[in-house]
């Protein structure tokens, strides 16, 4: 038995017509990644992408985009690491491996520096989050912002207290 994990599982690239361009791309992104080439990831998620931020290092070759109407990604390379970055709505996915944790960290830190747009701030509002299978992605969270009232405002949509009260 090897003492290398990628022995035991020998890549296979399946693609049918209900694969996408982007599943192509995100498929070939763990190429390095399950051999051991680059054996270290780092991620991270974005909800809100400041507009015109490209997330992508500078320097990087980029090997393939795809895009269609709600999602692109990009594949990207450079001296011992790959990028992926995957992009939807107003959020985005992105995710490096390197065969370093050191300079996995360091590609990352230089892709998403400054890509993090700052939520308006709305006092009568919360963040909530809201957990959701995507086809392409898989679980998923993702956080709104949502009107919340006040209680003497919500109260009336409650039942009344029960008239027994429990305690410890």
């Amino acid at each position: 038995m090897s003492s290398h994990p990628h022995d035991a599982l020998p890549m296979r690239l399946n693609v049918d017509d209900s694969d996408s361009p982007s599943d192509v791309v995100d498929a070939l992104f763990l190429g390095r990644f399950a051999t051991g080439e680059q054996p270290y990831s780092h991620a991270v998620n974005i909800d809100r992408v400041r507009s015109g931020a490209d997330l992508v290092p500078p320097g990087a070759r980029v090997l393939r985009v795809a895009r269609d109407d709600d999602r692109s990604a990009t594949l990207a390379e450079g001296d011992g690491w790959t990028l992926l970055v995957s992009r939807w709505n107003r959020g985005a996915d992105v995710t490096v491996t390197a065969t370093s944790a050191e300079l996995a960290a360091k590609v990352l830190g230089e892709a998403t520096d400054g890509a993090a747009d700052e939520p308006e701030p709305q006092p009568e509002n919360v963040t909530m989050g809201f957990w959701y299978v995507s086809p392409r992605r898989g679980p998923h969270r993702t956080t709104r912002q949502i009107a919340a009232g006040t209680w003497d405002e919500i109260r009336p949509n409650y039942t009344a207290p029960s008239p027994r009260r429990w305690t410890a």
